[in-house]
């Protein structure tokens, strides 16, 4: 009776350990994650993997410094003396950043307010973010327009 007691919580501690560490789980790609490295307060670089994806995030400040007709499109959308490269830093998808680069132009935020408010990038926080700081404003709506202007301006730099 006492040795199964025993087993039964060493099953669980084991479980716990790995639910509880997702870093260590999902470095190792015998659990089905996949190798990439993790900054020290545990939350994925830029250039590493996407762990809810799988897919390799882009890193936008390389792109830019590829696309100049990107960069020079958002440049006026940005504060003053700030490039577009130094702007997308903390962001895991070029489409992320123009959309939030987008969303601030659109309804007057300050780029930085919103970046700021904001705490991974994703759509989902864009929303939030612009709820926050404009509670009266459709923050579904303007994230929808914003992602559609991302795309579209994305497509267009990659055009010759």
């Amino acid at each position: 009776m006492k040795t199964s007691k025993v087993l039964v919580l060493t099953v669980t501690m084991l479980i716990g350990f790995a639910v509880s560490s997702p870093a260590q789980a999902r470095g190792n790609p015998s659990s089905g994650g996949s190798m990439g490295t993790l900054s020290p307060m545990g939350t994925a670089q830029v250039g590493t993997p996407n762990w809810d994806t799988g897919k390799k995030p882009v890193n936008p400040n390389a792109e830019l410094n590829i696309n100049e007709k990107l960069a020079n499109k958002l440049k006026p959308l940005l504060p003053q003396d700030t490039t577009p490269g130094a702007a997308s830093k903390g962001f895991g998808e070029l489409k992320e950043f123009v959309a939030t680069v987008r969303a601030a132009s659109n309804l007057g935020i300050p780029f930085v307010e919103l970046k700021h408010k904001m705490a991974d990038g994703s759509s989902d926080e864009l929303r939030k973010a612009i709820h926050q700081l404009k509670p009266d404003v459709d923050a579904k709506a303007a994230v929808k327009k914003a992602n559609e202007q991302a795309k579209q301006d994305i497509k267009e730099s990659k055009a010759s």
